[in-house]
């Protein structure tokens, strides 16, 4: 319903792949969490009614400064979705901007202006936040924490040894092989993935 954006065209799948992701969720012995980045009409459409055909809930990053506009979440369906006990509303800035490269007054719009116009709509504290295009360092992570975001998600893939932020995520493709996918998720909590997951954040967060 609206046009891509830069590089975000690989990371679009239809309905049907859709629908067997979600299946293999249910399947895999293991807990998975699931997340949705931008904030698109979509979620709400179809996410939503898919995972709670299934019993499954979510967690919805959206971006802020596209809140009713076309092809985005309206601030009513933000709302009914963070009303709903499975899922969780949380930021993920303003415009889709990469936050290592802004300068602080940038930063801060996108982290805490974005928090506040979330918090407001929903009426509650907004704590959870997904770096766009997965992007960190301790700058960016020593401000979000100043800012009382409890939670925050990367695209770093494989889970760390530790527990703390950023939590990795593993990012789904239309190019993603789904008959691996069970394989690949029960691969990256094994120690050796997890080992190359935690030098990593820790190098991302030393810049």
């Amino acid at each position: 319903k609206r046009p891509y954006e830069d590089g975000e065209e690989p990371y679009w799948i239809d309905e049907r792949t859709f629908a067997a992701c979600l299946d293999l969720v249910e399947a895999i012995a293991v807990p998975v969490g699931i997340t949705f980045d931008d904030g698109n009409d979509s979620d709400y459409e179809i996410a939503v009614p898919e995972l709670r055909r299934r019993g499954l809930g979510a967690t919805i990053f959206v971006l802020a400064g596209k809140l009713d506009q076309p092809g985005y979440l309206t601030s009513q369906q933000v709302r009914e979705i963070d009303a709903d006990p499975a899922f969780t509303i949380g930021s993920h800035g303003m415009d889709h901007q990469p936050w290592p490269t802004l300068d602080e007054a940038e930063l801060l719009r996108e982290t805490a202006q974005s928090q506040e116009i979330l918090s407001q709509l929903c009426g509650r504290r907004i704590d959870a936040v997904g770096l766009p295009f997965g992007r960190y360092d301790g700058r960016v992570m020593r401000r979000l924490a100043e800012q009382g975001y409890t939670t925050v998600y990367s695209s770093d893939g494989s889970p760390r040894l530790g527990t703390g932020n950023p939590l990795p995520r593993l990012s789904l493709r239309k190019d993603t092989d789904l008959a691996s996918l069970p394989a690949r998720i029960r691969a990256s909590r094994g120690i050796a993935s997890r080992i190359r997951s935690e030098l990593a954040v820790r190098a991302k967060t030393l810049r």
